[in-house]
């Protein structure tokens, strides 16, 4: 199961996080009050860098207060709105604070919900992963074991162990990808390995536009891949593109080209038109 086929399941978990949420009350206005920060003011900085720093005491708070599933639904109403092209990048900086909040990987993961595509939940894995490797050596076999009864969660985490990989091995592609093989099962190994390749594309969201142009089509040259991974790798240059430039296809589809020919400009294509279809789909998810 590929993350666009977990769109349908996605939206509807976060539907009933929404619906969960609104018992809290105006958690928004209350969080607010006690850090001064406005979400709805720090989506219009101009990088993600600077998002991330005017949100960080919002995400802090509402960690804190037992609110995470409430600050994510404000996060998708500033997609809803427009105010806020995509919440991924962001949900996976709140991973982060979750899992620092919450202190185990399945206490952060139930705090959140799959708002954002997932990606709360792969920040929680992530910043997981980064701590197991601080303690000593790193053994991913069971970090996910606990959430097998939550099919998306679990799901997610496999997903989010590649990206938590990709962090620990500074980028290293193959081996990130020969960890993923200690997974128990072949499900878990290739959605791991879906994880490393999206998180090698996501390293370069935080270039500016020259240095993205010239380093972004190149993400997947050298790897020696199968060729079905391969064209996992190259899809993920054009789903990541589509976030790079605020799902705008005809930008996107200018670092496909600058891909090569053939499947691999093709792979890149089909992941940007995909994406397009899933960001539809999560605007529509109220």
């Amino acid at each position: 199961m590929t993350r666009r086929t977990m769109i349908g399941l996605a939206a509807v978990a976060a539907v009933m996080a929404v619906i969960g949420a609104l018992a809290a009350g105006p958690l928004r206005w209350t969080l607010r009050r006690v850090h001064g920060s406005n979400p709805a003011e720090c989506v219009r900085l101009a990088t993600h860098a600077e998002r991330a720093r005017c949100l960080d005491p919002y995400f802090r708070a509402a960690a804190r207060a037992g609110q995470t599933k409430a600050a994510l639904r404000e996060l998708m109403d500033l997609v809803r709105s427009g105010a806020l092209d995509d919440c991924h990048h962001l949900a996976h900086d709140f991973g982060h604070v979750g899992f620092e909040v919450q202190g185990t990987l399945a206490a952060a993961m139930r705090a959140g919900d799959a708002s954002c595509l997932n990606g709360y939940y792969h920040g929680v894995v992530e910043a997981a992963v980064q701590h197991a490797a601080s303690q000593g050596p790193l053994e991913i076999t069971r970090m996910c074991t606990e959430l097998r009864g939550d099919s998306l969660a679990y799901d997610a985490c496999v997903h989010g162990l590649g990206h938590g990989l990709m962090h620990v091995s500074r980028d290293d592609v193959m081996l990130s990808r020969r960890r993923c093989a200690d997974l128990p099962d072949d499900y878990a190994r290739r959605r791991c390995r879906g994880g490393v390749y999206m998180e090698n594309s996501m390293r370069y969201l935080d270039l500016d536009d020259a240095h993205y142009r010239t380093s972004a089509p190149r993400a997947c040259d050298g790897l020696a891949l199968p060729p079905a991974e391969r064209d996992s790798c190259n899809d993920q240059i054009g789903e990541i593109a589509m976030f790079y430039y605020r799902h705008n296809l005809n930008a996107a589809l200018e670092i496909c080209q600058a891909v090569g020919s053939g499947s691999a400009a093709k792979a890149c294509e089909r992941g940007a038109r995909d994406e397009l279809v899933t960001s539809r789909l999560e605007r529509q998810s109220d």
